[in-house]
């Protein structure tokens, strides 16, 4: 995503016939983004000591879609609602007890998502460009499931744990924008992210994005 996002700027910039001159940041904009998030899950987060084979993919498609005020030129607050996609687990029980997990084998899925609340300081560069950094907090809401699972040593009523938590972390990022036509303006961004798994994870999300703006 970040060599993609390098290349429509310098493309664009190359174009000069595509680009007009950026107006005045002010009032209102809204934007949506897309990209590929990595959450810093590993397999020591499900592997209880007794897997044999185990495997992850930590990264996933993410989006926002974002809405916020340009109070200044240099300064606007944003609200964001982000997804942050899925990581995914594999692995296998050999039979060892004791163990949280069925013998054969086992799959974990973790979701996390929620909304960003942030400052944003803007850095005019020429007519076309700025530069952007970003504060906040992130209200996030993270789920994390293991199966099969065993409870106290049997068979549960449902071999899914399913494990839900939420709270309030920081975020903070930064990014360049592009004026293209009128009030649209490209925007390529990296942003990253605190949230919490199982009630005692705290784990760091990365999200480089391409996206667009729309000022109203």
């Amino acid at each position: 995503m970040k060599p993609f996002a390098v290349l429509v700027f310098i493309t664009t910039a190359m174009c000069p016939g595509l680009v007009v001159a950026a107006p005045a940041l002010s009032g209102w904009y809204g934007g949506a983004a897309v990209g590929t998030s990595t959450v810093d899950l590993t397999v020591k987060d499900w592997n209880d000591g007794t897997l044999t084979r185990q495997d992850i993919n930590n990264e996933s498609v993410a989006y926002k879609l974002t809405a916020g005020y340009y109070f200044t030129p240099y300064f606007a607050g944003e609200l964001a609602y982000t997804h942050y996609g899925d990581v995914k687990f594999t692995g296998y029980e050999p039979g060892v007890t004791p163990s949280i997990w069925q013998s054969g084998d086992v799959f974990g899925r973790a979701e996390a998502k929620g909304m960003g609340v942030s400052g944003v300081l803007s850095w005019p560069a020429g007519k076309r460009y700025a530069l952007f950094a970003r504060g906040g907090i992130f209200l996030f809401n993270t789920t994390m499931i293991s199966n099969p699972t065993l409870a106290g040593g049997t068979l549960a009523l449902s071999d899914r744990q399913i494990i839900h938590d939420d709270g309030v972390r920081f975020l903070y990022g930064a990014g360049a924008e592009l004026s293209v036509y009128r009030q649209w303006r490209l925007r390529a961004e990296w942003e990253h992210a605190t949230v919490r798994f199982a009630g005692t994870m705290d784990r760091g999300v990365d999200f480089p994005s391409l996206g667009v703006t729309l000022d109203f």
